[in-house]
């Protein structure tokens, strides 16, 4: 990293980054995912250097150190001369020669967390601390700090929810679903995360996404998104694909609006176990693999079980809260109420 671009980053760290270097360092960011992992790693240092940035050893060799920890690579030392440089850059070193003992202080120590979780067949509208919006999904949680800190803004999820991010370039707005990380400035966008699925959904609506995921214990950018595009990872074997989309189709659900495009009944039934609080059984567990594209517009469960019976020729048997699927020898099955 140079020079140049570590004096962005602490400028930016600082909230005294000029317009013109803001462009710089986005520029810089989307040169490539190193980069990316070199700021997100820089502004973990320097988090972590607050706690002694009174302290002054040799300026020379703690860039070297802080260099070092980050690149492991290009090993030229120099002088910073200005007086805020010189602290954070030996507080840096401080860290790293320390075993980061100040970064897990620092961050490990505790933090109010808000709570919030829905159960099967309900869903809510969440206000965060800095204004953004969240509708969450049926059988889902999420997990933030009731007062979000100076630098970032980060949301626990698991399941499904879209978010509407209130703009602000200075604090990163990062969604964290197991391992995988949405990183946003201000946009909205769909998460569907729900462990259960052991995949992570990610599709825009509007703005620019950073997908990103943990490699080797370290956060590595995945790819970027636009509006209508869509990664799905797999959370086990970390392949993903990529999708152009309509993104207003996936995110429907917000107004009882369920879409599904070539999806397994396996996942239909799973989603449709969210969204209604039914429980869905298989008789035949291969009968989770019929692919159907359908669609449920403020539908009742019953009218539910017999548009699925009506177009996978399966049967739909409901009893109460529970629908069992089984194969049929008669299209449309049987419905049970």
């Amino acid at each position: 990293m140079e020079e140049q671009s570590y004096r962005l980053i602490v400028e930016y760290f600082e909230k005294t980054i000029s317009d013109e270097g803001l462009v710089t360092l986005q520029e810089w960011l989307d040169e490539s995912a190193e980069n990316l992992s070199q700021f997100s790693e820089t502004i973990r240092i320097l988090e972590a250097s607050r706690a002694y940035v009174n302290r002054q050893p040799d300026v020379e060799k703690a860039w070297a150190g802080v260099k070092g920890k980050i690149e492991n690579r290009n090993k030229k030392i120099f002088t910073i001369k200005k007086q805020r440089w010189l602290a954070y850059t030996a507080a840096c070193l401080l860290v790293v020669f320390s075993g980061w003992f100040g970064y897990t202080k620092l961050f490990n120590r505790p933090v109010e967390l808000e709570t919030i979780s829905n159960a099967n067949g309900k869903k809510s509208k969440i206000v965060l601390p800095d204004g953004s919006v969240v509708y969450l999904s049926g059988g889902s949680n999420i997990k933030f700090s009731k007062v979000f800190t100076e630098r970032e803004r980060i949301v626990q999820l698991d399941g499904e929810a879209f978010f509407d991010v209130a703009h602000n370039v200075q604090r990163p707005f990062l969604v964290k679903s197991g391992d995988i990380t949405t990183v946003v400035m201000g946009t909205s966008f769909n998460v569907n995360a729900y462990t259960t699925t052991k995949k992570v959904m990610v599709t825009v609506r509007t703005g620019k996404v950073g997908v990103m995921a943990a490699v080797n214990g370290k956060q590595q950018l995945v790819k970027y998104l636009l509006p209508d595009e869509q990664i799905s990872i797999n959370t086990q074997n970390g392949i993903y694909a990529f999708n152009k989309i309509n993104a207003a189709g996936t995110t429907s659900w917000i107004n009882n609006e369920l879409n599904y495009y070539n999806t397994s009944l396996k996942d239909i039934a799973a989603s449709l176990e969210y969204h209604y609080g039914v429980n869905i059984e298989f008789t035949e567990p291969e009968l989770g693999n019929v692919k159907l594209t359908v669609n449920f517009s403020n539908a009742p469960v019953h009218e539910v079980a017999e548009t699925l019976s009506e177009i996978s020729g399966l049967a739909c048997t409901q009893k109460g809260n529970h629908i069992f699927i089984s194969n049929s020898y008669q299209k449309g099955g049987k419905i049970m109420k």
